[in-house]
């Protein structure tokens, strides 16, 4: 009987389960018929699946697929007792494979051989066969060494068996663990997609670990919501195929159940989708991921796969931890949203804004990287006047107007109270001025009431041209935020209050542009003035409480004589003689504009766009150029109010 070296002497320079295998099964076949064949198969609830093969020339082992225990007791040449007791049975005839309905590639090799198969029996379960097959007869001694070969190796193979079975169960944990236990990365500001990537990049190097292990050909991590099936995750073969239609209803029932599902035959399975069927679709795994709607499928185009009862088991430890990941993301996600948010307003808070304010120096290379304070004038006053909870109201309506009407990429922040911050990022070529008028448009469409809106001072700041470091930039934005504010009450106190409590599109632009050319008190009482005469007149205001000064009533009374008092050759002109007003000319052009924004009886309503191009094709031989310019500086703030 040969005595064959203990395992670390015999495998010592292998480095896998299964060159040990390759190196026992080599030792078997060495003393036999060139031609011999040698055979591992390991049992798995009831069938045996080819884990190795040494001599089987032109067949893959996912071809030879798997065999029912049945199968193997009906080949079995010896008694049927000595099937359970592991008893060596040899006989001469075809290949056992034929008899196990496997079809052999064509061989030029006599139908007839010696088969030779040794049940592994261990507490009274047949767990693996070796089978080794001689393409021609062997003589008794040679049969019976080639008997006592196989019994000798038995140790050695158990040894390898556990070996790889430690080895397979060390790759699963360490996967699991790595989901588990991957360190977080800094909590990512709220509503910054950065999380969410940081979160699928986890899930993807999961499934693809899961997909090798389990030795599938693809897997996927698939989500239900509101009826629809929605791909989280995919790895592997044929990424575009569509296995999610596979979850029909009834299979989405039991996964709901926490039951699995084991297809091995998708080809045959009644409610099976055709598609799947044509790209090959052969077997399907699918169990349901723990505290998700969530399912984790695994599959493959090869008939001999399906995962064994232990890889189902760790399948399930690996869908645990992915659901376990996710759920710690959300809760993670949600202390991360509230230690970084402002709770009224849902902008981020001042914690917020500090953390992202330090990473602007490195964030902002090769870019414009820009600052904004702003702080809400007499916010108080609409406390007292309007109640706290009107006042908390305009807050968040305000928030509101920041998160969707912003440049995309610009944060927006509430330091507390009324002050506000934005940090905006963008390409060199900006222009700081513009963006943070902008914004100051954007805060003043904000309505507190009928007839008042907010009311905003802010200050910018540039890095690095205007502050060499985070610090120093935000002392320079909030100075010059204090600043803007003392300029506005310098002219809140020099300027009477609106006449026309009426906010119509008319009235506003005509303020605006008369803000632009720097009208004068008086003058700004005679354009409002006029605004309001004309607008009674043209039946889009009624009659209100709003009363007029004669003098003012005469003031915007003359300024509508104007109105249709057009430039000619580029001078202005007036059949009374007197020279056109400021005032009229600027409600020419607001009046025109507004205009052109309706629908009339054979034209369209215009864009902001078309109408301020059209204005500008008149502009020259009709309207004032200073008022025409004082329109067009205002045009984003006309997109953002018209839109």
């Amino acid at each position: 009987m040969p005595v064959y070296p203990s395992l670390r002497t015999l495998l010592e320079p292998l480095d896998s389960p299964a060159q040990a295998r390759e190196r026992v099964l080599s030792e078997l076949l060495r003393p036999l018929p060139e031609g011999s064949q040698a055979f591992w198969w390991v049992e798995d609830g009831g069938r045996f699946s080819l884990q190795t093969a040494l001599g089987l020339a032109g067949m893959p082992l996912g071809e030879v697929g798997v065999v029912e225990e049945a199968a193997f007791q009906k080949g079995y040449p010896g008694p049927v007792e000595g099937w359970s007791q592991g008893l060596p049975a040899a006989e001469v005839g075809p290949h056992l494979l034929q008899h196990l309905s496997v079809q052999l590639p064509a061989s030029p090799e006599p139908p007839v051989g010696q088969n030779l198969l040794l049940p592994l029996v261990l507490e009274r379960r047949v767990w693996a066969v070796l089978h080794l097959y001689a393409p021609s007869p062997l003589d008794e001694p040679r049969l019976k060494r080639a008997i006592q070969s196989a019994q000798a190796v038995v140790p050695l193979l158990q040894q390898i068996h556990r070996w790889e079975a430690a080895e397979r169960k060390a790759l699963w944990l360490s996967a699991i663990n790595t989901l588990l236990s991957h360190p977080e990365p800094e909590s990512p500001p709220p509503l910054e997609a950065s999380a969410a990537t940081w979160l699928k990049s986890r899930l993807q190097d999961a499934l693809e670990e899961a997909t090798r292990l389990a030795r599938a050909e693809g897997a996927r991590l698939v989500a239900f919501k509101e009826g629809q099936v929605h791909t989280l995750a995919q790895a592997g073969w044929d990424a575009g195929l569509p296995v999610e239609t596979a979850l029909r209803a009834a299979l989405t029932e039991q996964l709901g159940e926490g039951r699995r599902i084991a297809l091995p035959r998708y080809d045959l399975y009644p409610a099976r989708h055709p598609e799947l069927v044509e790209a090959g679709l052969h077997s399907l795994f699918i169990l349901s991921v723990p505290y998700q709607s969530q399912a984790l499928l695994l599959f493959s185009s090869q008939a001999g796969w399906f995962p064994d009862a232990e890889t189902q088991e760790f399948l399930g430890e690996m869908a645990t931890a992915l659901g376990v990941v996710q759920r710690e993301w959300a809760l993670r996600q949600e202390l991360a949203w509230a230690a970084f948010t402002d709770p009224l307003t849902g902008l981020g808070n001042r914690r917020a804004f500090e953390r992202d304010l330090e990473k602007l120096p490195h964030r902002a290379r090769g870019r414009l990287a820009m600052l904004v304070v702003l702080d809400l004038d007499r916010f108080k006053s609409i406390n007292d006047s309007f109640g706290h909870i009107h006042a908390d109201h305009v807050l968040v309506r305000l928030a509101g107007v920041l998160r969707s009407r912003a440049r995309a990429g610009d944060r927006a922040y509430r330091l507390g109270g009324d002050e506000f911050a934005l940090i905006i990022e963008g390409p060199p070529s900006l222009n700081p001025s513009r963006i943070a008028e902008r914004y100051r448009a954007l805060v003043e469409e904000v309505r507190v009431s009928e007839s008042v809106h907010l009311q905003v001072s802010l200050g910018y700041a540039v890095y690095p041209s205007d502050a060499p470091d985070t610090e120093a930039l935000w002392r320079l934005a909030d100075r010059r935020m204090y600043q803007d504010k003392a300029s506005r009450r310098n002219r809140a106190s020099q300027t009477p209050p609106p006449l026309i409590p009426h906010e119509t599109l008319l009235v506003r632009l005509a303020r605006r542009m008369g803000q632009a050319l720097g009208f004068s008190p008086a003058e700004m009482q005679g354009l409002e003035a006029g605004c309001y005469l004309l607008q009674l007149a043209l039946g889009e205001l009624s009659l209100g409480p709003v009363t007029l000064s004669d003098s003012l009533l005469r003031e915007g009374a003359r300024i509508l004589v104007f109105l249709h008092q057009h430039r000619e050759g580029g001078r202005p002109s007036s059949w009374t003689g007197e020279a056109i007003p400021r005032a009229a000319r600027v409600l020419q052009v607001a009046h025109w504009f507004t205009q052109a924004l309706k629908e009339v009886e054979g034209r369209s309503a215009r864009s902001v766009e078309e109408a301020l191009a059209a204005l500008q094709q008149e502009a020259s031989p009709y309207f004032d150029p200073d008022a025409v310019s004082a329109l067009l500086s205002l045009r984003e703030w006309l997109e953002e109010l018209v839109t």
